[in-house]
């Protein structure tokens, strides 16, 4: 009986959590990394108000390991990125090993890169993965005057409940200040999308069209061709771009309170 009682033990704690991936729910193991959005915001380098910078948005991987190798080979061939969104859909099933095989693929990026939540990083355990593995669903960072506001539009996965997006978040998130001339919001499903909480559509896009500063929200999701959306034809540009599935990715050019977008093909 002691035996028995002592080899369960000992396997607990051999197969535990901090152990070797054994099960496709697995949240994490002794090898996952933590923060990962926050040690890439710090790595950010410095740049003065104003300045004009160039970042490379690259949605959906979704397993797609081989197109993302060659994203990552292709943008390390130019010295002129500041820093990489990868938004959301980085998994296809919300499993660990999705996760951990794209972040492996995108450490290798000459530059730094930020994560943003998409709806399939939301099933099975993706949501407490990313979490762990990322940090909040919703964050802000700045850099040379532009505050990028990064948040959750996956309404669906919330059964279109009316909390996703957050509009109060965003509300207290898009402020301008001496060191922030101007807002750049980004999401993985943009408004014109059926995943999109329809009820939260019209004061989501009126939000952004009321608020000083803001110049563009960028989305992914779609896996077509970079197309732009107005609210009536008017308004903030609402872009969404490409997907590393296809073997594309999208440059943002900002520079004096213009955004300007550039779909490239690998």
């Amino acid at each position: 009986m002691k035996k028995a009682l002592f080899c369960g033990v000992f396997l607990l704690f051999a197969f535990g959590c901090n152990s070797d991936e054994y099960s496709p729910n697995q949240v994490f193991n002794r090898n996952t990394e933590k923060d990962v959005n926050a040690r890439e915001i710090t790595s950010l380098p410095q740049k003065p108000v104003g300045t004009p910078i160039k970042i490379v948005i690259s949605g959906d991987t979704q397993r797609s390991y081989k197109e993302a190798i060659a994203f990552v080979n292709h943008v390390n061939t130019r010295s002129d990125i500041d820093f990489v969104i990868l938004n959301g859909d980085i998994s296809d099933f919300g499993l660990l090993s999705e996760f951990e095989s794209i972040l492996k693929i995108y450490n290798g990026l000459k530059v730094p890169f930020i994560s943003i939540i998409g709806n399939h990083d939301l099933v099975a355990n993706g949501r407490a993965i990313y979490e762990r593995m990322f940090g909040p669903l919703n964050f802000t960072f700045n850099y040379a005057g532009v505050r990028f506001v990064c948040h959750d539009t996956n309404g669906r996965e919330y059964n279109f409940n009316g909390t996703t997006p957050n509009l109060t978040w965003l509300k207290n998130n898009f402020k301008l200040n001496s060191e922030t001339t101007h807002l750049v919001a980004i999401s993985h499903v943009p408004p014109t999308d059926g995943d999109f909480d329809p009820a939260l559509v019209n004061p989501y896009e009126n939000l952004f069209n009321q608020t000083p500063g803001l110049i563009a929200s960028i989305h992914s999701h779609r896996h077509g061709k970079l197309e732009t959306h107005y609210q009536h034809g008017k308004g903030i540009p609402f872009l969404i771009t490409n997907a590393i599935v296809n073997s594309a990715y999208t440059i943002l050019n900002i520079k004096n309170g213009q955004i300007n977008a550039e779909e490239i093909n690998f």
